[in-house]
């Protein structure tokens, strides 16, 4: 049985959503009004801190005397490795990376010692008085030789590598009519984030703390946190406050462990916020990408034979490396097309280059880049349309993925292709001479939702009422911009027919429900189906209630504004519910993993799948090399759209960061050294870069999908690197495998091609 799709299109425009209302939170943030960690200024005792960081990228640690640092003025605590009153370790997947290092330094930012003090003067001066005595090491800096290099670690540089295999590839390729062989590298990206990396910790006067920082998982850092402090979880507070901008960088501790020690030892709160310089050099980044492509087809465009060799640069420490590696390899298996054999292998390796982890995409935009850019050159060889051979091998929404897991799609992957190809950027005029060359391309993108193979992925809420009457909804995510506030209050609003402005919705606590990680566009799907659980709960118990204080037959009230309502009208506000009922049996819970894909025998993620083509239009100056991003235009496939400009602003905002990864983005290393150190250097994308974007929604979700809502947080840079790519070859007829685009290459290969024409 075939499943047929009849998807409606909406084109999405900042007044798509009309409901007339925004919430106080909403007001909040965009008035500037809604406090940052490092905004808290006027807390009692205030002091500030300071991390000390390594001069060397690798480096034997033969002494640290913090002796003159200790009687500087201001000073209230110095602390080294010494002073972890428990494990000096910590790391998301594997606990590698030191709080303050001990007898190596592995990369120019690790931290040796911490200062609080009075002023963040006195603190960077008491550091300056630190003395340090190294042992330089060789350095280990080429990540493709790096597992032939002596180990960073206990063992080998090589800290993982796995490979998905289907079919004979060797036997697919000599059937081959066509076979594309290529290498493709992508760079190391960096998060810029409005705030850098800050919060404080604050002694609860118990023996416990406080942590009130921009982290991506309070839960996951007290686990951590507590092992560092030596203290029970039940002592450690995190608060996750919003933040301007996480994208990853903050899923790993950043400042927390160093403040936490400070804190504990001067006994008063402590605030760290890296400067830009610092959070250039410490920071989290994306990982940088070697993948050799091989793929191959018949003489129709048929899809046989795919292989892929990539090797990726975890830096120092794991982080999310390894989970960053699994879903590269997933991407990278193609999972919208329809192959006949392929077999996609990926190490992850230590070098001396910095830390890399989660970043918007997690590994699968990397990856796209690379295979949209094989079916464009499969096309070229053939002298067939790129869309067309896209046609003929897109999978159909009955087939299972690339990994044989059962697939939940939200339309059929050909329709939005459909829909791409009458982009009206199409139809706008090619300009082949003078200055300015323009062009139009087009790429595909698939993105799952979930943290992915075999990881614990769970998440649960609360809903209770307040003694003032107030709807109090709590989840443990943190909203970094993605609009899960508004999402929340939204949905209660509907589910309980009251206003938006009677919820208050609590995010980011550790001592609420735990939701896990503001990650992997889970959050979304996991709010969803946690409320469809809960409401019910909860308005089942309120009504329970209501009918033994009003004397009226439970099967009459019904939840409305304000309160409960009987045959219309009001008869028991959440007030006098508060006032006169029993609080503590007006609290409902509820929790739920995250689908998988069912019936496999190990878990494989990614059973959610979302879909976006992303059209470009490029304008190249021939006389610098320089690329001018004009127009795009993404159709997406991402289910229901619950919040029209939260929406809009996930993929608009993916979009322009993907725009920087393509044009402008990269740290690059000399001798494990970070060669960017602030926002004049490493160029992100401004308001004058930011092309006009279209964004188009292909929905046909039924009324009882059990999945209606996905989360579009990383859907939108997907695929706007190989779009941009494309568009660039059309204008100029060079295709650009190495990101960011470099101006100086691409003029010489434009001249090439003039020359050859």
């Amino acid at each position: 049985m075939t499943t047929e799709f009849r998807a409606s299109v909406v084109t999405l425009d900042a007044g798509s959503d009309d409901s007339g209302s925004l919430t106080t939170e909403l007001y909040r943030r965009i008035e500037g009004r809604l406090a940052y960690p490092t905004d808290l200024l006027d807390i009692p005792g205030l002091l500030q801190g300071a991390i000390l960081r390594s001069e060397h990228a690798h480096a034997r640690l033969l002494r640290v005397d913090t002796t003159r640092a200790r009687r500087m003025p201001g000073v209230h605590a110095v602390v080294t490795a010494d002073d972890v009153p428990g494990v000096n370790r910590f790391g998301i997947v594997v606990r590698d990376q030191p709080v303050f290092c001990v007898d190596r330094v592995r990369y120019e930012g690790d931290a040796i010692a911490a200062v609080a003090a009075d002023t963040r003067a006195q603190a960077q001066a008491a550091l300056a008085a630190i003395e340090v005595e190294y042992e330089p090491l060789p350095l280990v800096s080429d990540a493709m030789t790096a597992e032939q290099q002596p180990p960073l670690h206990e063992s080998s540089n090589l800290l993982a590598q796995e490979r998905f295999d289907c079919g004979d590839v060797d036997k697919a390729f000599a059937a081959c009519h066509v076979v594309i062989e290529q290498e493709y590298r992508t760079p190391r990206q960096m998060h810029a984030f409005m705030e850098t990396e800050g919060g404080v910790a604050i002694p609860d006067g118990t023996g416990g703390i406080v942590f009130r920082v921009g982290c991506q998982s309070g839960h996951r850092d007290v686990g951590q946190l507590a092992d560092i402090l030596d203290l029970a979880p039940s002592r450690v507070t995190v608060e996750a406050m919003a933040t301007g901008g996480a994208f990853g960088g903050k899923d790993e501790l950043t400042i927390q462990p160093a403040a936490g020690i400070l804190a504990l030892k001067a006994g008063r709160p402590v605030m760290i916020q890296l400067g830009r310089f610092e959070s250039c050099r410490a920071g989290m980044k994306r990982h940088p990408v070697v993948a050799k492509m091989k793929t191959g087809c018949d003489a129709n465009g048929r899809l046989l034979a795919h292989k892929v060799d990539a090797v990726l640069d975890t830096g120092a420490y794991a982080s999310l490396g390894p989970a960053v590696l699994e879903n590269y390899l997933d991407h990278a298996t193609a999972p919208l097309y329809r192959i006949h054999a392929y077999s996609v292998s990926g190490r992850l390796v230590y070098t001396n280059n910095g830390v890399s982890g989660a970043f918007r995409g997690f590994g699968g935009n990397q990856a796209t880049f690379a295979i949209e850019s094989q079916l464009d050159a499969l096309a070229r060889a053939l002298g067939r349309c790129p869309r067309e051979l896209r046609r003929i091998n897109l999978r159909t929404v009955d087939e299972p993925g690339s990994r044989h897991q059962p697939v939940r799609w939200t339309v059929a992957p050909v329709d939005l292709l459909r829909q791409a190809q009458q982009s009206p950027l199409w139809t706008l005029q090619k300009e082949t001479s003078g200055r300015w060359l323009t062009g139009t391309g087009m790429a595909l993108g698939a993105q799952g939702n979930g943290l992915g193979d075999g990881l614990p992925d769970s998440g649960g809420g609360r809903i209770a009422l307040t003694p003032g009457g107030r709807i109090r909804v709590e989840f443990g995510f943190a909203d970094y911009g993605q609009n899960v506030g508004e999402a929340i209050t939204r949905a209660v609003s509907k589910g309980l027919g009251c206003g938006c402005g009677e919820i208050d919705v609590v995010l980011g606590h550790s001592r609420g429900p735990d939701s896990g990680p503001t990650s992997a566009s889970r959050s979304s799907v996991l709010v969803h189906g946690v409320l469809r659980r809960m409401l019910p709960l909860w308005k089942a118990a309120v009504r329970q209630q209501a009918a033994v204080l009003t004397g009226y037959s439970l099967d009459h009230l019904a939840h409305g504004p304000g309160g409960i309502f009987h045959l219309g009208q009001r008869v028991l506000s959440y007030r006098e519910l508060a006032e006169n009922g029993r609080l503590e049996e007006l609290v409902a819970d509820a929790a739920q993993d995250f689908p998988v894909a069912p019936g496999q025998e190990k878990p494989v993620g990614r059973y959610l799948q979302l879909q976006i083509a992303t059209v470009a239009r490029v304008a190249v100056d021939r006389l610098t090399g320089r690329v001018r991003v004009t127009d795009l235009h993404h159709i997406t496939a991402a289910g229901r759209v619950i919040y029209p400009p939260g929406y809009l602003g996930q993929i608009e905002g993916a979009a322009v960061m993907g725009l920087g990864m393509t044009l402008t983005e990269d740290m690059p290393m000399h001798e494990a050294r970070m060669q960017r150190n602030n926002l004049d250097q490493y160029l992100i994308p401004t308001f004058q870069d930011a092309p006009a974007q279209r964004v188009d929604v292909l929905d046909d979700t039924p009324g009882n999908d059990p999945f209606p809502v996905r989360g579009v947080g990383e859907l939108g840079i997907e695929a706007v690197a190989p779009a941009i790519t494309s568009a660039i070859e059309a204008a100029t007829g060079v295709r650009v495998h190495k990101l960011p685009v470099d101006p100086g290459v691409l003029l010489k290969g434009i001249h090439r091609q003039e020359n050859l024409a």
